[in-house]
């Protein structure tokens, strides 16, 4: 049992992780949309074509309903997403930090999700032990302490899988992240 109850208490921090990561993939993902939306906005204007005007239209409508206090100053601040020549340099101070950060959220949340699913096999396989633990019992067939059958499987039982950031390719893959981020925004 002690185990599972430790098992149990690192579900429970992963589970808060999980949930603050998908919190912050969300908000990664608003200033995706929001830099694709100002870069279509700034894209759109003054076009002589009649689609690209309600395009712009609707990107200058979209705009205007979202701007307020807190808001407006990301809207300011937010690189827009160069859609013509060959500004890769632009393309990639939009496009890569919310991909990291969502690279990043989506290993916290399956970390969780592959603790969740060891958890519920291990809960699973304790009440299967249990119940032909107690089968046994009511045939007759009780030929070891009741205590033994389970504790043997809990006591033995160890998790010495670390978790991905613990790991030397998750500490890598955090520092490249970071310079990659640091790069975006530090390159003029």
């Amino acid at each position: 049992m002690e185990f599972k109850l430790k098992l149990k208490e690192k579900l429970k921090k992963t589970g808060r992780r999980s949930r603050l990561s998908y919190l912050v993939a969300l908000l990664a993902v608003i200033y995706f949309l929001m830099a694709v939306v100002k870069g279509v906005y700034l894209w759109t204007d003054g076009s002589e074509f009649h689609l690209a005007q309600k395009i712009h239209a609707g990107m200058k409508w979209l705009i205007e309903i979202t701007w307020v206090f807190g808001i407006s100053e990301i809207w300011k601040s937010i690189t827009a997403v160069p859609f013509e020549g060959r500004d890769i340099l632009g393309f990639y101070k939009v496009i890569v930090p919310p991909a990291i950060v969502v690279f990043i959220c989506a290993l916290f949340i399956s970390d969780h999700r592959s603790l969740r699913s060891k958890y519920y096999e291990l809960k699973a396989e304790i009440e299967k032990e249990i119940a032909l633990r107690d089968m046994r019992k009511e045939a007759g067939i009780d030929t070891v302490a009741e205590s033994a059958t389970v504790d043997v499987v809990i006591s033995n039982a160890t998790n010495t899988d670390p978790a991905w950031h613990d790991t030397w390719w998750g500490r890598v893959s955090i520092g490249v992240a970071i310079a990659l981020i640091v790069a975006a925004f530090g390159i003029k």
